[in-house]
């Protein structure tokens, strides 16, 4: 059996699923463990392996077990899409077989593969099925549900008006959209139906404080297999770049995603995808995210 491996981060791996419908065979699929449950259910993937990278970072004796298991594994071929060090190694331990980028996004990840696919796109997505040598642009634009859960139903949902998800946190401070705009935004959708799940407490914080100033929004607190299905039965999400906004995308969700030290470099606009973008490259010290005018965002919504 073929194996992917794609260890993080949540929103690269929703990505890296589009390849999936495009093989002709189920794959195994090696990431992180701390991202595991966003796989689960999925009948393009026939094995999960979990690894512990972040635990085992801070805990040689679980290191080293990792490494020993981890090298028990066998399989026929493995294509590494992260293109790191770390995953270049992991693809050695795996299989004699290993498919890479001849220009991975660590120069020395190349060393570990016997197979080197030089990639020459610019969407994240298209770079994916480079590995794969496919290139079919159309079937980006118009790619099928990549996401499964166990099905569940919420009262928080209303019958009556749209039900419109909210994505209000991030893994970088300059990717989130401050809170007053996602007051202002809850108050001009204030027609509809507007859930925040959240994460932590920053999150919970920032949560409450929009529905405080917006009646018509209800912060909600979740797990993956909880938030795919949310997301999966919404009508709109409306989120910062960060991954639960990119399961609207997998799923064909109509979504807007907002960047702002940060751009679209990853997924292609479709009938179902639309981005609000400040400018065009990646910097942590970018804070520019607040130019973001709701209207912006509004637009873009009519346009879906």
């Amino acid at each position: 059996m073929d194996a992917i491996i794609k260890l993080s981060s949540m929103g690269d791996i929703i990505h890296s699923l589009v390849v999936l419908p495009k093989l002709d065979r189920k794959v195994a699929f090696i990431v992180d463990n701390s991202f595991k449950d966003i796989l689960q259910h999925n009948p393009y993937i026939e094995q999960i392996v979990s690894i512990h990278l972040r635990e085992a970072k801070r805990d040689k004796r679980l290191f080293f077990s990792e490494f020993i298991r981890v090298k028990k594994l066998n399989f026929s071929r493995v294509y590494d899409l992260q293109g790191l060090f770390k995953s270049g190694v992991v693809a050695a331990l795996l299989s004699k077989e290993r498919v890479g980028y001849q220009n991975p996004r660590e120069k020395i990840a190349s060393f570990f593969y016997n197979r080197k696919i030089l990639s020459t796109k610019v969407y994240a997505i298209e770079r994916y099925l480079e590995l794969f040598e496919i290139d079919d642009r159309d079937y980006l634009v118009n790619h099928p549900k990549l996401l499964y859960y166990k099905d569940r139903e919420f009262d928080i949902f209303s019958k009556k008006k749209k039900n419109i998800i909210f994505i209000i946190g991030a893994s970088w401070e300059c990717k989130k959209l401050p809170v007053e705009k996602w007051i202002e935004l809850a108050n001009a959708l204030n027609g509809e139906n507007i859930i925040i799940p959240y994460v932590g407490e920053a999150e919970k914080k920032d949560a409450f404080k929009i529905a405080d100033n917006a009646p018509n929004a209800t912060p909600v607190t979740l797990n993956i297999n909880d938030l795919k299905a949310l997301i999966d039965k919404s009508d709109l999400l409306i989120g910062n770049d960060t991954g639960p906004s990119f399961i609207a995308w997998a799923n064909n969700i109509k979504n807007v995603i907002l960047y702002g030290c940060t751009y679209n470099n990853k997924i292609l606009e479709n009938r179902f995808s639309k981005s609000v973008e400040v400018q065009k490259s990646i910097n942590k010290k970018l804070d520019v995210i607040g130019k973001i005018e709701v209207k912006d965002i509004l637009k873009r919504v009519e346009e879906l």
